[in-house]
């Protein structure tokens, strides 16, 4: 039986903005091609569409842990379907140096395993000061995983990223 907070999600993949993203190719749900079976609720492996660059891939995908989704906002890292686990630091993408890029991607802290960013419940921890400096990208319950696609999705496609 799935949870509320399941429901919420699978109603938001349904949405006619996460379907259009999909359909353009922006963003998707790990096909079973990279991934037999999602993982048990409430994670969830997605992938977001990056802008082109030498010698780096056409798409990044995300381990998002959804538990208590739109409520709780979400946290998550870049996930390498082909070994289960975290994107290595060196197939990670990167950003220019002090980018803002730079600063969402970054691996030095936490290891990587959670964005540095408002919409990532790890990192908005201890950081009160995102809510009058960021407010618009502070998760909320009006936000849904197409929000958190949409930024990823920005950053992939901005002049800071560089590729690996």
């Amino acid at each position: 039986m799935e949870k509320p907070d399941q429901r919420l999600f699978e109603s938001d993949l349904a949405s006619a903005e996460f379907r259009a993203g999909a359909l353009k190719g922006l963003w998707g749900l790990a096909g079973e091609k990279v991934l037999p079976e999602q993982p048990a609720w409430p994670l969830r492996i997605l992938w977001v569409e990056a802008a082109p660059r030498a010698g780096a891939p056409d798409r990044f995908y995300l381990r998002l842990d959804l538990d208590g989704y739109r409520t709780v906002p979400p946290t998550g890292t870049f996930w390498d379907p082909s070994t289960q686990a975290a994107l290595g630091s060196e197939k990670r993408p990167k950003g220019k140096k002090d980018s803002r890029f730079a600063k969402v991607f970054r691996t030095d802290w936490k290891d990587g395993l959670a964005f540095y960013h408002p919409y990532d419940r790890v990192a908005v921890e201890g950081h009160d000061r995102w809510l009058t400096e960021q407010p618009s990208l502070v998760w909320d319950s009006s936000h849904t995983i197409v929000d958190h696609l949409e930024e990823i999705h920005s950053l992939l496609h901005s002049g800071d990223y560089v590729g690996l």
